[in-house]
């Protein structure tokens, strides 16, 4: 025991290998569900960081419920739609972060977030039903999320 402790004063290494065995090891790529729910866990991130100057300004507006309402479906939506389309589930070519498109995704989350929210407003106002109001955001932020690739690609190809 007192060999083993100066062995790893001495020479600042332990004669345990285990730590060295795991980095020689290759990991275990997720797959499925666990790299789905890694993905959309980012994506949360991602869009809720993104999108805080639109929540920032939905927090007043008026009409304040049904309003709320269509902003947290669009929320949850491009989530959803920004996590599943990031992964190699479906042929859908997701663009890198990078500098120009950092503040391309900033403009677009916040138009999209708070665009699908006064629309799901209007929607809510003319039906006065909360189904109407969810199917017409949640498909608009899955149709923003779609249109978001092939729009950054385009600026991205110009810079």
């Amino acid at each position: 025991m007192y060999e083993a402790a100066q062995f790893s004063r001495v020479t600042g290494r332990s004669t345990d290998y285990s730590t060295e065995e795991r980095r020689l090891r290759p990991r275990d790529e997720k797959r499925g569900v666990e790299q789905w729910v890694e993905s959309v866990f980012f994506a949360v991130g991602e869009v809720t960081f993104l999108g805080l100057p639109a929540f920032y300004g939905l927090m007043d507006a008026e009409p304040n419920a049904p309003l709320k309402f269509a902003a947290l479906f669009a929320w949850l939506a491009l989530v959803l739609c920004v996590g599943t389309f990031r992964g190699p589930w479906l042929d859908i070519d997701w663009p890198p972060v990078t500098p120009a498109l950092f503040f391309l995704r900033l403009l677009y989350y916040n138009v999209v977030i708070a665009a699908v929210a006064y629309l799901g407003t209007a929607i809510d106002l003319a039906f006065h039903s909360p189904a109407p109001t969810a199917t017409v955001t949640v498909l608009l932020s899955v149709g923003s999320a779609l249109a978001f690739p092939r729009l950054a690609w385009t600026v991205d190809a110009y810079r």
